[in-house]
Formats: C-alpha cells, sequence, structure tokens
C-alpha cells in the first residue's frame, strides 16, 4: 500500500512539475528578427540623418536588450516633454544608424511591438549611444488578416501609407 501511495505522489508532483513548466515556457517573452522584411529592410545598416531634434533617455522600462540600454525619443512614445530622465539631446541632420529589427511578443497580454536598434553618436559629448526605438502599429483586433502601419519617423520626411503583412513571434 506504500509503494502505490509513493507512486501516486511522484506522479503528481511529475504532473505538477510539467504544467509548471509548459505554463513558464508558454509565458516567456517570444521575438523574432524582422530585418530582412520590408519597411525594417529598407533602413537597416543605412546612414539615415535625423529630420528633427530627439533626445536620448534613460529606458524607464527593462531594455529588450542589454547591448541597447538607451531609449531615443522623438515625441512618438513617452514625449519630449517627460519626466524622464534626460541622457542628451540630439540635433538636427545628426547620423544614426540601425544595426536590426525585432518584433517583441509581450509575456502575459501578448501584444506585440516593433523595436530598431541602433546607435547614434552625439558630438557635442564625444559619446556614441546604443539606444532602442519602438516604431510602428500593430493592427489585429477585428481584422481577418493583422497588418502594421508606420508612423512619420524622425528620420522620415513623409509618413508610409502602405499597410504591410508581417508575421509576429
Amino acid at each position: 500500500m506504500k509503494k502505490i501511495i509513493l507512486g501516486c505522489g511522484l506522479i503528481l508532483l511529475i504532473c505538477i512539475s510539467l504544467a509548471c513548466l509548459m505554463f513558464y515556457k508558454l509565458t516567456l517573452p517570444k521575438f523574432r528578427d524582422s530585418s530582412t522584411e520590408r519597411p525594417f529592410s529598407t533602413i537597416i545598416n543605412e546612414k539615415l540623418l535625423t529630420k528633427k531634434k530627439v533626445l536620448i533617455i534613460k529606458n524607464p522600462n527593462k531594455p529588450t536588450s542589454k547591448n541597447y540600454i538607451y531609449h531615443l525619443e522623438d515625441g512618438n512614445s513617452y514625449g519630449m516633454d517627460s519626466e524622464l530622465e534626460v541622457v542628451d539631446e540630439i540635433p538636427i541632420e545628426t547620423e544614426v544608424i540601425f544595426d536590426k529589427a525585432e518584433l517583441h511578443k509581450g509575456r502575459v497580454s501578448g501584444t506585440t511591438t516593433a523595436y530598431l536598434y541602433g546607435k547614434i553618436y552625439s558630438t557635442e559629448n564625444q559619446k556614441e549611444y546604443a539606444f532602442q526605438y519602438p516604431w510602428g502599429n500593430y493592427h489585429a483586433l477585428y481584422e481577418d488578416q493583422p497588418y502594421w502601419t508606420f508612423d512619420l519617423a524622425f528620420w522620415q520626411d513623409e509618413t508610409l501609407t502602405e499597410k504591410y503583412y508581417i508575421e509576429v513571434p
């Protein structure tokens, strides 16, 4: 009788452990490199110039990449007048290079955000900043075929008007 109870307890413990492991694995954030897909492929590893003043701020959230710890703000995410710590002000006509683009799907909410990762050099402070920049809106609610749109960014003269069908992670 003790062996049956011990065996059932062991099986129950294994089942609970597997359920916890499965739940943990399913709730991990997912990401996918999208550097080769349009519109990201048109700007990755290209020298672009800022068309308006941008700020390098200390990222208030946990950075999505440990190599890109700053956030580049152009007024489209936190706002230029936010109370966040400004590290540097970058003037117009400053060169910026994006290294890669990734789509990140959140742990619990399931929302997907597109991040551009790049570097910008401040001539005033003689320092290069590795930053992340969120760009794009994912339209999935009430859509048969979800799509992306992209607002006017700090290096563009005009907004991209077409819809982009990019697979999310």
